[in-house]
Order: C-alpha cells, then sequence, then structure tokens
C-alpha cells in the first residue's frame, strides 16, 4: 500500500480572488481521470499519441514511494496540470510534469516542483533529479536552481538539452 502524502489528498489553493486551484494526489483514479491525464501529456508533447498511459499511472500509484498530483480547475475540477514524483532511496524524481499550455506561465508548474521537493526532502533525500527532454524544460529547471549533470542518450550530436539529467540539492 502506497505511503501517504505528508500533505494529504486534498490540496486547496485558495487564490486572493477566491478562485482556488485544487491540488490532488490521486490514489485511485477514475477512467474519466486517466483519460484527462492522457489528453494533457499528448497535448504538451510528454508522450505519442500511440502511448497508453494507464501503465505508467498505475505503477507510480502502486509504488511505496511514488505520488500522482494533479491540479484541478476550480469551476469544473479538469485536469489542467500533472506531476508524479518519487524515488528509488538514494535520489527523488520528478516525472510527467505537464501543464496546460492555457495555464503556462501562471506559476502552477513553479509550485508543483515546490511540492516535489518537499515531499522528497521529508522522505529524507539530499538530492531530486529530473530526465530533460528538450531545452524549454531544461530552461524551467535551471530558473529553479537544477544543473546538468549527464546525458542519458547515445546520438552522435545530441541536441544540449535533449535527455539530460538535471538535479538539485535539497539539503537546505
Amino acid at each position: 500500500m502506497p505511503a501517504p502524502s505528508p500533505f494529504g489528498s486534498d490540496m486547496t489553493n485558495h487564490t486572493a480572488d477566491g478562485a482556488g486551484i485544487r491540488l490532488e494526489q490521486l490514489k485511485a483514479p477514475s477512467n474519466d481521470d486517466i483519460a484527462a491525464i492522457t489528453r494533457l501529456w499528448i497535448a504538451t508533447g510528454l508522450i505519442p499519441a500511440i502511448r497508453d498511459t494507464r501503465q505508467d499511472i498505475e505503477n507510480c500509484i502502486a509504488a511505496d514511494n511514488g505520488s500522482l498530483i494533479v491540479a484541478r480547475m476550480p469551476i469544473d475540477q479538469r485536469i489542467f496540470a500533472t506531476m508524479m514524483t518519487g524515488h528509488d532511496t538514494v535520489f527523488g524524481w520528478i516525472h510527467y510534469l505537464a501543464i496546460a499550455k492555457h495555464a503556462q506561465g501562471s506559476g502552477i508548474g513553479r509550485e508543483l516542483v515546490s511540492l516535489a521537493e518537499d515531499i522528497l526532502r521529508l522522505s529524507g533525500l539530499s538530492e531530486i533529479r529530473v530526465t530533460i527532454e528538450n531545452a524549454a524544460a531544461g530552461d524551467f529547471y535551471a530558473k529553479l536552481g537544477y544543473d546538468f549533470i549527464a546525458s542519458v542518450t547515445d546520438q552522435a550530436d545530441p541536441d544540449p538539452h535533449q535527455n539530460k539529467i538535471m538535479r538539485k540539492s535539497l539539503d537546505q
């Protein structure tokens, strides 16, 4: 059984205008949730349209050290952002950080990364890592204090930001 998040399953962020964005740790996603997550990941280019996300979602939820966090729109509860986080007992990892186009630049990505860092810090880990697939993601994480450390590709002439691992110390 997965360990409960130290933040609970419903982490509502009420904004000054009262709109509120609901952050939720999904422990038993519905078929509608999985379909919404799949559409978001395809729309943001995280996965190809032919990929089935159900297994990745189920693996994260079933892991003792994994969390799937979603952000929902306040009016219709539509999922517009996701993040998976977990650890391998040595390093914390962020996976599947996706923000719908209409919400990019709003700060929700920064908030989700901060939440992942807090969760992993409470797990006693001293470093968090993320695999970067494109230059924009590399720039985003660099602004949050992450450094490039390794390449995970064997391409002869790889993109300088593609398939790289970035890390950040959680010792602060």
